[in-house]
């Protein structure tokens, strides 16, 4: 079987013709535009292959971005497009490819691998359903009233340095060098996102992006929020103001489970929220490195003798959490929902139960902008 190595310019338009066929693109967006995106050397080395007879016939792409949490930063590594043409599955393609990215985001010091997707391939490298993520829809008629003073625009990628100030004051959000949208894949334009300024007096005070749903038929009005920052209370004013504009119906929001301003502010305009996982699965790659540098969170959060007491290790797909004499030792599987909340956690007890408790969840940014 052939290894898994970084395309080469000549295969793009192979590699093109591939993902249109098995994810069903064509109506999204054109094969140039594709083709485009792909030959940026960047891209090019973030994409591998498997080539059989001068033919793609595997692939997945992975890109490495930095995450803020509570101004704690560390690299994750986001995962998505992984297909093989359908008469070479079962030849173990993919998962020598998928294996092949975890030896590099290990290598990288990524922390958190996002996949943005859920089956077998994945479960199989311990990617699990895992991110606290309030889920509810807002619908044009629940809203009764215009926020006073506040008036909204759509604005462009060109525009990012209006909206940058907020994003960065945003406790849990990817870093963005200027520039970033320009430099996204192509999944970025398949989504048909839409930019949301929202400005009072003429200052700009929140936004919204908002991307169409997979699951909705052409001409619905229906959109989610792929991303949001700045004041709550603002964009929840302006919502009227955003559902005129572009003549949706209803907005499905996802709100992180850490951002307690906007769910209470939703629930007060009576939209129910539902606790729900992010979209895709997630893994550890390195627990003790994510939480060496999250040493700041925990410092702020638990008193001097229990930081000093608490420890993590891992080794291979094996992590290990440790309290003074008590320890806990589970798969990486286990070890994900129990540190980024999500279901099958394994059961904590004694005093390791109430130190993790202070600090678990670890909030994360939802992939939004940076969805692969």
């Amino acid at each position: 079987m052939a290894a898994p190595r970084p395309v080469e310019p000549n295969e793009i338009e192979d590699l093109a013709d591939l993902i249109g066929s098995v994810f069903g693109l064509d109506d999204h967006y054109s094969k140039e535009h594709m083709v485009s995106k792909m030959r940026r050397p960047t891209d090019r080395r973030s994409t591998l292959v498997v080539v059989e007879h001068g033919q793609v016939v595997s692939h997945i792409r992975t890109v490495y971005s930095r995450v803020s949490v509570y101004g704690c930063e560390f690299n994750v590594a986001s995962v998505g497009t992984v297909l093989t043409r359908p008469e070479y599955r079962g030849k173990g393609h993919a998962g020598a490819i998928l294996e092949m990215s975890l030896r590099d985001m290990a290598r990288k010091r990524a922390k958190v691998m996002i996949v943005s997707g859920d089956r077998g391939l994945y479960r199989r490298a311990h990617c699990v359903p895992a991110g606290r993520v309030l889920s509810g829809t807002v619908r044009r008629d629940d809203l009764q009233h215009r926020g006073a003073g506040v008036s909204v625009r759509r604005v462009g990628p060109e525009d990012w340095p209006l909206l940058a100030p907020m994003h960065q004051a945003e406790s849990v959000r990817f870093v963005r060098p200027v520039g970033f949208v320009e430099k996204l894949p192509f999944w970025w334009d398949c989504e048909y996102p839409e930019l949301w300024l929202v400005e009072r007096a003429g200052d700009p005070v929140a936004y919204a992006g908002l991307a169409r749903e997979w699951d909705r038929k052409e001409g619905s009005k229906r959109r989610r929020v792929w991303e949001y920052a700045g004041s709550r209370a603002a964009l929840v004013e302006a919502l009227p103001a955003i559902f005129e504009e572009t003549g949706l119906d209803e907005v499905a929001f996802g709100v992180l489970g850490h951002d307690r301003e906007l769910s209470y502010l939703l629930r007060r305009q009576g939209v129910a929220l539902e606790e729900r996982r992010s979209v895709g699965t997630l893994r550890l790659i390195d627990l003790p490195g994510l939480m060496r540098r999250l040493r700041p969170y925990l410092r702020e959060r638990l008193e001097r003798r229990d930081l000093r007491s608490l420890s993590f290790d891992q080794e291979g797909d094996r992590c290990v959490f440790a309290y003074g004499e008590e320890r806990l030792e589970c798969g990486v599987a286990e070890a994900t929902p129990l540190v980024l909340a999500g279901p099958h956690a394994p059961k904590v007890t004694g005093d390791l139960k109430r130190v993790l408790a202070r600090v678990f969840p670890v909030p994360l940014p939802m992939a939004g902008f940076n969805f692969v």
